[in-house]
């Protein structure tokens, strides 16, 4: 296993590491006990940092996974090539704590609607400027046009 691995495994689970934490880690080899390890070491902090997939988590699955239809959400409102950034930017961080857990009243992820809603009103996502939002614009335009010219008769 090399550092390329360990980052790949951090990334998975949306845990923010160093080059330098990583090149420490691996500096003397990366043996099976020590990527064990570190892969446990990145299970619990994606828990820490993401609590409301825990469960998920310790059952195996990475916190990429968990969070694909969030991101598949962005890439169909805001284009294939938009990748959000789950780790850093606040805008998509609300897709994890946005929402509310029923049972804890604690921040929980959004529904993949609210996600959607959000993705569209928050301006720093600029999904106005999107064909999608041009068109629906454009519809809204020539509906009040053609309420215009065509008012409604009195009676």
């Amino acid at each position: 296993m090399s550092v390329g691995d360990l980052r790949q495994m951090a990334e998975m689970y949306h845990v923010p590491m160093s080059d330098s934490t990583l090149d420490g880690i691996a500096k003397d080899g990366v043996t099976p006990e020590k990527a064990s390890a570190f892969e446990e070491y990145v299970k619990t902090t994606a828990k820490g940092l993401y609590p409301t997939l825990a469960k998920q988590i310790d059952a195996g699955i990475p916190t990429a996974y968990l969070l694909d239809p969030y991101r598949q959400v962005a890439k169909q409102k805001l284009g294939e090539a938009y990748e959000p950034n789950f780790q850093t930017d606040p805008s998509a961080i609300a897709a994890l704590t946005g929402g509310t857990d029923p049972t804890t009243g604690r921040p929980a992820p959004m529904s993949l609607e609210d996600w959607k809603q959000h993705i569209m009103t928050d301006p720093s996502f600029g999904y106005d400027k999107t064909p999608e939002a041009m068109g629906k614009a454009q519809q809204i335009i020539q509906a009040l046009q053609k309420g215009f010219s065509n008012p409604p008769k009195e009676q």
